[in-house]
């Protein structure tokens, strides 16, 4: 949700996220357009999604079903982008952003899948074997 001056400026490693689509919590498609982004500054980048992952779907202690997290923010509506001198302000309203601003939103879900942490795994285990020529 937040676009930074030098958002392209990472290390030149791989990049892997992994992520699920209906996370309401931080939405997928923010972090689509960031890898794009990324792949023109001609970043190794890859997003992989899993269509029944919530937010957080790897913590095996949380609900097989999305649970809502009573009360917790979310930023999910909306655009903030850094300014100068760091300065994090709302894009609607031009004014630096706060928790208080008409766009934060409560009651994001979060939530366990089990084959999407199975998958991640496996891709995690599979992409170290590769970067570090393993087996």
């Amino acid at each position: 949700m937040t676009t930074y001056a030098s958002d392209t400026d990472v290390a030149t490693r791989p990049i892997r996220i992994f992520h699920g689509t209906p996370d309401d919590y931080n939405p997928v498609a923010p972090c689509k357009r960031y890898v794009e982004h990324l792949l023109a500054a001609d970043r190794d980048v890859k997003l992989t999604e899993y269509p029944n992952a919530p937010h957080g779907f790897d913590n095996p202690l949380a609900s097989t079903s999305p649970t809502p997290s009573r009360n917790a923010q979310t930023v999910r509506r909306c655009v903030i982008q850094e300014e100068p001198m760091g300065v994090l302000v709302n894009a609607a309203t031009k004014e630096p952003f706060t928790y208080k601003d008409p766009c934060v939103e409560r009651d994001p879900h979060t939530g366990h899948d089990p084959a999407a942490t199975a998958a991640a795994t496996q891709a995690v285990k599979d992409f170290l074997k590769t970067v570090f020529k393993l087996d």
